[in-house]
């Protein structure tokens, strides 16, 4: 027992637990980075090919004096543990740690804790502790000089590139030894000069392109460039937003767990990504593609600068939960979902496509873009790259049909639009119109010129040609809100009626309703109608309630509503929500049961009342209200899903056209309705043109999911 002690006392030493630490933190090390697979091999391997070929480093290492502790330790310990030995195997575990992050392209905060712990074990078992603080001075001092000279030359990026490595190196060797004797430490070997001049060149390289990654950094926006997942992230060129693809809720130490800053937005990200699995043969890739990030409120960064919070966005991705989990459930493969951000108006959707491209790979065989969010040049040229590398995309709710009207957002095999292009749309309207006002009107279209914007381009076109063919009708595009006038208003009998038609994307909305009231005062608009993407406006509960409009307004909606799903279809989604880990995201009361209004024996003349969405209901904190509705984005997203799970093989044929190889009939859909795919192409849109309508619109509580009574058939 005595002895034993002995032993215990003997080891408990400065000295000799550092060197019982690196060892047990060489072989933890080991142990994990074997687990990672073949990239966790392959780190083991370079790893210790490379310490095999540098016999010099490994001298070094056995050519340092033995440290003498007070206490002598066991002779089977300092026998089996000296301490050179327990150096190496820090330094080499930190070495290995250093390449598979290298390699897999990932840096956890635990990767980091672990390799600080190792290099100051490894520092602390070295001799000349004095010797080692002033090589890293010396290594930081001459790269912040090495970056600072490279500033200063001109010519190409490989010539600066050559001349901060020439200096990296020659600089360290021609200043150190004099550094060092001004110190009075021993001259510097062969092998300090060399780790002195490794260091400088790490460090330079580093200070040097700290353009590239020092606003990811900042921003939790950075993934490293070796990175051979799924998950890449960057950072826009003002350093303030993240864009890119998530798969997973941890994306590393620089990188975050979701995108944007609301809340509620994150927490249905981050429980999506906490159900992926591994992919395997047979599973289903869906790439959510979308805008989730805004420029921030200067009073609040958790809000956008104008307003928007992405209810629509929400809802789809509420949808992509329930067919993730409805799929998992159901068969025998999973569904692996990866957001992708484009930021605000999907400015970077371009950039995210060829990410998308790049990893195509790594998303498996059976993989669909689902998405788009605007219909804008940058989405239009994103699907194009996306189509050409023989991805498919599915568009549940763009409808640009700029140049060829009728004609889907992206006329070629492999783009599936579930809704109608914009002229059906106009067509709709123009016929609505005229029944009402037989005679003849005249109709306002209400449009912010924007020449990207080929949604609102588009729509205002195909107005101005469908309202040629009505009986004495008339159009003109207003692209201010001060060419609007007082004969919009019931209370001019002067003329022609004045129908108002906005036609411009859902943030200006506001704006064009305080215009309508400035110049009608106590009396109302005649008629007032707006384009779907006003839909987006109408879902979100905040910005009726503050309005001031007290008339009516009629608006086409991108989906169908929840009174039209099918018995089985209502019935899954319900199971779904009562999901214990998802009633909190939706904010349902444990044992309160979801249900529909338009669904309920309350039900009347498609009238909705007490409207109150899933997103309404987690959102209004301060005034809650129940859910009872879904949303109108919400069933299209969810068929996409399904559509593209019953469309895409498990392999994709050799030797042919993989998107005009895609053929399906009859595939069932949340409303009953069936698609059919043929050569590539959906036959048939699956979204009927809707029209419903609020009364009034500053009445958050109350929609009808119809069109007026003067614009009904």
């Amino acid at each position: 027992m005595k002895k034993l002690v002995r032993v215990g006392r003997s080891i408990l030493t400065g000295t000799t637990l550092l060197q019982l630490a690196a060892v047990l933190l060489a072989v933890v090390i080991l142990l994990r980075t074997l687990s990672g697979g073949t990239a966790g091999l392959w780190a083991i391997l370079l790893v210790l090919g490379a310490t095999a070929g540098l016999y010099a480093a490994i001298a070094l290492f056995n050519a340092l004096r033995r440290p003498r502790p007070d206490r002598h330790a066991p002779e089977w310990l300092t026998r089996y543990l000296p301490a050179t030995r327990s150096r190496l195997a820090a330094v080499l575990a930190l070495l290995i740690l250093m390449v598979n992050a290298a390699i897999t392209g990932y840096v956890g905060i635990g990767t980091i804790l672990i390799a600080v712990l190792l290099g100051a074990i490894a520092t602390l078992l070295s001799p000349n502790l004095r010797l080692v603080a002033l090589i890293g001075a010396m290594a930081i001092i001459f790269a912040t000089v090495t970056v600072f000279a490279a500033t200063a030359f001109r010519g190409s990026t490989e010539a600066r590139a050559l001349a901060v490595s020439v200096a990296a190196v020659v600089f360290p060797v021609l200043v150190s030894d004099k550094l060092v004797r001004l110190v009075r430490q021993p001259a510097l070997t062969t092998s300090h000069h060399v780790i002195l001049a490794v260091l400088t060149l790490t460090l330079a390289f580093l200070g040097w392109t700290r353009e590239d990654w020092l606003p990811g950094v900042r921003q939790g926006c950075y993934t490293l460039p070796t990175s051979s997942g799924i998950t890449v992230l960057r950072s826009t060129a003002d350093g303030d937003r993240c864009y890119g693809l998530l798969d997973t809720a941890d994306a590393g130490v620089f990188g975050r767990s979701a995108f944007g800053a609301d809340p509620v937005t994150i927490g249905l990200q981050r429980r999506i990504l906490a159900q992926n699995q591994p992919l395997d043969d047979g599973d289903l890739t869906v790439v959510w593609f979308g805008a989730l990030s805004c420029d921030p409120a200067p009073a609040d960064a958790t809000r956008c600068a104008d307003g928007r919070d992405y209810p629509s966005e929400r809802d789809q991705l509420r949808a992509l939960l329930f067919a993730q989990t409805h799929v998992d459930a159901g068969t025998g493969h999973h569904v692996h979902v990866v957001i992708a951000d484009a930021t605000q108006d999907v400015r970077h959707a371009d950039d995210v496509a060829k990410l998308i491209v790049e990893r195509k790979e790594a998303l498996g065989e059976r993989v669909v873009v689902i998405g788009g969010g605007d219909s804008r040049d940058t989405t239009q040229s994103a699907i194009n790259r996306l189509l050409t590398a023989g991805i498919p995309f599915v568009a549940p709710n763009l409808l640009a049909d700029l140049g060829a009207p009728g004609r889907p957002f992206v006329d070629r095999p492999g783009y599936f639009q579930l809704a109608p292009s914009n002229l059906d749309y106009a067509r709709d309207t123009v016929a609505r119109v005229a029944r009402r006002f037989p005679q003849g009107f005249r109709m306002d279209i209400y449009q912010h010129q924007d020449p990207t914007d080929k949604y609102t381009t588009s729509l205002v076109n195909d107005l101005l040609s469908a309202v040629k063919g009505a009986r004495g009708a008339t159009a003109r595009r207003v692209t201010e809100l001060g060419r609007l006038d007082e004969t919009g208003c019931d209370s001019t009998t002067q003329g022609p009626p004045t129908v108002l038609f906005f036609a411009d994307r859902w943030t200006r909305f506001a704006g064009f309703v305080q215009r309508i009231e400035v110049l009608c005062g106590h009396s109302r608009p005649r008629m007032v109608l707006a384009d779907s993407s006003v839909s987006r406006f109408m879902a979100d509960y905040r910005l009726r309630a503050v309005s001031t409009a007290d008339w009516p307004v009629d608006y086409y909606v991108g989906g169908p509503a929840c009174a039209d799903l099918t018995p089985s279809t209502f019935t899954t989604l319900h199971d779904q929500m009562q999901v214990d880990a998802n009633r909190e995201l939706l904010g349902l009361p444990e044992g309160q049961p979801f249900e529909c209004a338009d669904r309920g024996a309350t039900a009347r003349d498609g009238q909705l009342l007490h409207a109150c969405t899933l997103d309404a209901a987690v959102k209004l904190t301060s005034q809650p209200c129940r859910a009872n509705d879904l949303g109108a984005f919400l069933v299209p997203a969810w068929d996409a899903v399904l559509l593209a799970d019953a469309l895409l093989p498990d392999r994709r044929p050799a030797n042919t056209n993989y998107l005009t190889s895609l053929n399906a009939s009859g595939v069932p859909l949340a409303t009953g309705n069936t698609a059919t795919v043929r050569g590539g192409r959906l036959v048939t849109p699956t979204i009927p043109v809707l029209l419903w309508h609020v009364d009034a619109l500053n009445d958050p509580t109350r929609i009808w999911e119809r069109p007026s009574a003067d614009l009904s058939p």
